[in-house]
């Protein structure tokens, strides 16, 4: 388990922070030569001469993972840290030496001395955790309104099937392009209670809007409660969740659910994370809405949305390098709603590259989905039974702003600000016209991080 968390923090230092490469040791030269003892440790130092203290970690980190019964060099991480008064990451790495079979009674009594000469012992580890995350995020779509690939939607006088063509853009209702601003803050409490295991709060707010559609926009309160357990290889988080959702010109409703994560270490390569979850969506009781000009929005509301969520899914990540990592993941969910032509089953699977680059992480990720719907909605189809395949493929580029423009260094820090930028593309497949539609969405977005810690 030692071993794979410090996998997990070396992937966490490459993912975030900037390479350089110096004159005596090149960057290149260590990725030619991963398991070089002697030259990754004189990169160490150059890093530590220059200044570079977390290329120092990461690179330290890294030879604990492949030499672990190596004490000097877990000695020297050590050493780095107190430099860096990490408080947390020393605490868990004197742990991990201590409770080392490797570690020697005279190494165990160097971690005495340097923690003594730093009086490290005097400072107490807070057990609290609390931060607070900021997001702001634009997305253009190319097809909010769900306009159907035909330009018709399907219709059935009960004996006949038939199609009508797609409403007209009315300017506030129906539109094909505009834009959705999206604004959350966030608010996380946690409290480790033991080396392996702590809990985790989440309070959360979200506005999103839209440049020139009404119908849609809507302002969502969200709370989480999370548990997590580390034992063995095992990686266990159970949670549940509650939502409400405020719209505008649409149903309200709030969704409640539960589930569990688990993560199993085969080693540093392969890991298995497999998740099941329920949710419960109750709607609010407002038949018949009108809109400003007395149109009525929707007919069915309340009880008639009803529905309910039974999902699980299971993921197998292999680890190519500490720089590039390739998945597949198997999806399959019930829903089960109140009006039974949209309750359906959902099969499919999902399959993701991720690459760490100077500038960022990328990923690049496509999901397909078959949807079987369980009952007929006579008012579309008294024919069909419908049947959808969708194909959704997306490309994720996300960072440290100073990874994008080193010359932010100076006000970013803490390293706390960061970007997203992603491209992603929804292709539906039906039986029925009605639901055969294409979007494209392209997000940019930036957060920052309050770490009250610090």
């Amino acid at each position: 388990m030692k071993t794979s968390l410090n996998f997990f923090i070396i992937f966490f230092f490459l993912t975030f922070f900037n390479k350089s490469v110096y004159a005596n040791v090149t960057y290149n030269e260590i990725l030619d030569n991963p398991t070089d003892l002697e030259l990754n440790l004189n990169y160490a130092k150059q890093q530590e001469r220059a200044g570079n203290i977390k290329s120092t970690i990461s690179t330290l980190e890294r030879l604990s993972i492949l030499y672990p019964k190596n004490s000097d060099i877990k000695l020297y991480l050590l050493s780095i840290l107190l430099k860096m008064d990490s408080k947390i990451k020393v605490d868990f790495m004197v742990k991990t030496m201590l409770n080392d079979p490797n570690t020697s009674d005279e190494t165990k009594n160097l971690i005495a001395e340097l923690l003594s000469d730093k009086k490290f012992e005097d400072k107490k580890k807070t057990r609290w955790i609390a931060y607070v995350d900021l997001k702001y995020s634009q997305t253009e779509e190319n097809n909010i309104s769900g306009r159907t690939k035909s330009g018709k939607l399907a219709k059935s006088n009960g004996t006949t099937d038939s199609e009508v063509p797609f409403p007209t853009n009315d300017s506030r209702l129906t539109l094909g392009y505009d834009k959705t601003f999206a604004r959350s803050t966030s608010l996380t409490l946690g409290k480790i209670l033991s080396d392996s295991s702590s809990i985790f709060m989440n309070l959360g707010s979200n506005l999103n809007t839209n440049n020139k559609k009404l119908k849609g926009e809507n302002d969502i309160h969200s709370g989480s409660l999370s548990y997590f357990k580390a034992f063995k290889n095992h990686y266990v988080s159970p949670y549940i969740y509650y939502n409400k959702f405020n719209y505008r010109m649409q149903e309200d409703y709030q969704s409640k659910g539960f589930g569990l994560n688990n993560t199993y270490l085969f080693n540093d390569k392969f890991n298995l994370n497999y998740a099941i979850s329920y949710t419960n969506s109750k709607y609010h009781s407002e038949p018949s809405p009108l809109d400003a000009q007395g149109n009525q929005i929707f007919v069915d509301a309340g009880d008639l949305n009803n529905n309910e969520v039974y999902a699980f899914s299971s993921r197998l990540n292999y680890n190519i390098s500490n720089k590039t990592q390739v998945s597949s993941k198997l999806i399959y969910s019930n829903i089960d709603h109140s009006k039974k032509y949209d309750s359906y089953n959902s099969g499919g699977i999902n399959i993701m590259f991720a690459r760490i680059l100077p500038f960022g992480t990328l990923k690049a990720s496509a999901t397909h989905l078959t949807n079987i719907y369980d009952a007929k909605k006579f008012t579309v189809s008294t024919l069909k039974d419908r049947k959808d395949k969708s194909l959704v493929t997306s490309l994720t580029l996300t960072g440290d702003i100073n990874q994008l423009f080193p010359f932010l260094k100076n006000i970013n820090k803490d390293n706390n600000f960061f970007y997203t930028l992603s491209f992603k593309e929804s292709n539906v497949n039906s039986n029925i016209s009605s639901y055969e539609i294409k979007r494209s969405f392209k997000t940019i977005g930036i957060s920052k991080r309050i770490n009250f810690n610090d």
